[in-house]
């Protein structure tokens, strides 16, 4: 699809919430329900494609545990077909990622030895012995009881 087709195009928070109210077997099946619901009321078209990757993301987790939440892309052509995709990641916001995820290793070097803290590795392991419990004993049944005072 080329942006000269592109009517209309929206980024949504998409609350599937409404999918746990069924019952297990069938969440997920009703998550997707929910978000096609969803694109009808806000993009006014009956005409609704699901992009397969975001297929995937909602059965990511199996049909009993389909997301809360989900973030979407909802475009709309010129024809009435509105595609809902996941939203796409730019160069930028991908970097600011992986910097806040992994710390550099400037910022690693930054940081005085001083303040690190080693821990002592010992070559000796403790290891506690659990006392074995004993045996149970068997109840004895009234007949062995009986045959007990008998004899």
């Amino acid at each position: 699809m080329s942006d000269s087709d592109i009517e209309l195009e929206r980024d949504y928070i998409v609350p599937l919430s409404r999918a746990w109210i069924a019952p297990r077997h069938r969440r997920t099946v009703r998550a997707i329900n929910v978000l096609r619901e969803f694109a009808e009321r806000h993009m006014k078209s009956s005409e609704i494609k699901i992009d397969s990757e975001l297929n995937e993301q909602l059965w990511n987790r199996g049909i009993t545990r389909p997301p809360r939440r989900i973030a979407v892309r909802m475009t709309k052509d010129e024809d009435g077909l509105v595609t809902i995709s996941l939203p796409k990641i730019t160069e930028s916001e991908e970097e600011n990622e992986v910097e806040t995820a992994i710390p550099s290793e400037e910022s690693k070097a930054s940081i005085p030895e001083e303040t690190k803290k080693e821990t002592p590795v010992s070559d000796k392991t403790e290891t506690k012995q659990i006392p074995s419990k004993k045996p149970a004993q068997k109840k004895k049944t009234k007949k062995a009881k009986s045959k007990q005072n008998k004899k």
